[in-house]
């Protein structure tokens, strides 16, 4: 494929290359085409068991061609605001983060605050040893999981939305049962509204909702979809930060019901307004879904 033709099918990818830290071009065009099929064929899969098998094959794929652990840690250099933020939900409680990564989000909770058991979860291997790292580390499918005890907190950022619509309310049980009754489930993911906010990105890179997520992006949601599905799965009382509350101090702690952030899904022009703050042509505005709701049971 000549220049002309890659500017043509993914007139972004240069851009997306530069914000992953110089991931070739060539390799992006991998992953999206590795991606597109994927997320092609599991939404067409019947079976829970295949569809575990598929999103392990994926991810051990992309995960070499992204050069995932030099770029994870440039991409997550907000985690310090994020845990300051979430502080009267975290601060001297036990936490599982549900997708944890290498556990940036947990090594920054235990710099920042004082806390109780910290533990991780994630379906690939982690890069640190058990001595080297404040929290304790489990290797398991996170779609379908349980472990050996109840915390008080389960924590899930940018996960949900590679779970496929089919493996929705097994991954909402497990974490149910994970929380002790009361507990606090926090969960962070992109709104659809403001995507795609994956691979497809080297496609269109704006931001505004022109085409969705094809590629690993399975389940990109919404506030208005977010909220009546937590609580059919057994949370209550969602509520999230007041719209860029997480830069202004004294409004870190606030927490309100989601009715600005559902009323922008709701009217286009509302949505077209945000698009007007904006940078290099993307909005600084994404309406991220952040929730933070109760085990009601």
């Amino acid at each position: 494929m000549n220049s002309d033709e890659v500017s043509a099918l993914y007139p972004h990818a240069g851009w997306v290359s530069r914000e992953y830290g110089g991931v070739p071009v060539g390799n992006l065009i991998e992953i999206f085409e590795l991606e597109k099929e994927f997320h092609r064929r599991i939404l067409e899969t019947a079976s829970a068991e295949d569809r575990k098998r598929q999103y392990h094959e994926l991810y051990e794929r992309v995960h070499i061609l992204k050069q995932r652990d030099t770029n994870e840690v440039m991409a997550t250099g907000g985690f310090d605001r994020l845990v300051l933020t979430l502080r009267r939900e975290l601060a001297n409680k036990s936490v599982l983060d549900v997708g944890c990564g290498n556990g940036l989000f947990l090594t920054t909770v235990a710099k920042l605050l004082q806390h109780g058991d910290l533990w991780g979860l994630d379906t690939s291997s982690i890069n640190t040893k058990d001595t080297e790292r404040p929290f304790r580390f489990i290797q398991e499918d996170i779609t379908n999981f349980v472990v050996p005890r109840q915390f008080d907190v389960v924590f899930s950022h940018q996960v949900f939305e590679h779970i496929a619509p089919a493996d929705s309310a097994t991954h909402l049980r497990s974490i149910h049962v994970a929380l002790r009754p009361g507990g606090t489930f926090i969960v962070i993911l992109p709104n659809r509204y403001w995507g795609p906010q994956d691979i497809t990105r080297i496609v269109d890179n704006t931001f505004r909702g022109r085409i969705p997520a094809q590629g690993s992006h399975l389940n990109e949601s919404s506030y208005t979809e977010m909220v009546p599905l937590l609580e059919a799965n057994g949370f209550r009382n969602a509520r999230t930060v007041v719209p860029f509350g997480a830069f202004i101090s004294w409004a870190r702690a606030i927490r309100v019901r989601p009715w600005i952030n559902q009323s922008l899904e709701a009217s286009a022009a509302l949505r077209s307004l945000t698009n007007l703050v904006a940078k290099n042509n993307r909005p600084l505005f994404k309406n991220p879904i952040m929730l933070v709701c109760e085990r009601a049971n």
